[in-house]
């Protein structure tokens, strides 16, 4: 099991800007994961290792998503501050769907969590709009 902070990655292009972001993780010693289509139906606790939770065992059979997203666990309020800010500092653009491992998603799959940060997303965009 790994200890401190980690992220998962979703859909990062292979590009300058994943790269520098990829070199900030690695220089800060947070953990990360790239996650693709075929772990989408996994839960959360399993793809960060987290005991107790098991594979699970279904195919994903067409459930996808193209977006950028990343989960992230046991980050410090500094720690989440100092990432944030990395991208303002550098000119970097934001990921655009983000979340913090949580107790209640981290039973989730990623396409749930998906579905839950673009329905969210979708509902703050409106309330600017108002």
């Amino acid at each position: 099991m790994i200890t401190g902070p980690q992220i998962l990655l979703y859909n990062l292009r292979d590009d300058e800007r994943t790269r520098r972001i990829r070199q900030y993780l690695n220089k800060t010693g947070i953990a990360f994961r790239t996650v693709t289509a075929p772990d989408f139906l996994q839960p959360l606790g399993y793809l960060f290792e987290i005991p107790g939770f098991e594979r699970n065992p279904q195919f994903n059979l067409g459930g996808n998503f193209q977006d950028e997203m990343l989960v992230l666990k046991d980050f410090s309020s500094e720690q989440l501050d100092q990432f944030l800010q990395f991208f303002k500092a550098n000119g970097i653009p934001s990921v655009r769907l983000k979340a913090i491992l949580t107790p209640i998603n981290r039973h989730w799959n990623s396409l749930q969590l998906y579905e839950e940060l673009t329905q969210e997303h979708k509902a703050m965009t409106n309330v600017k709009k108002l």
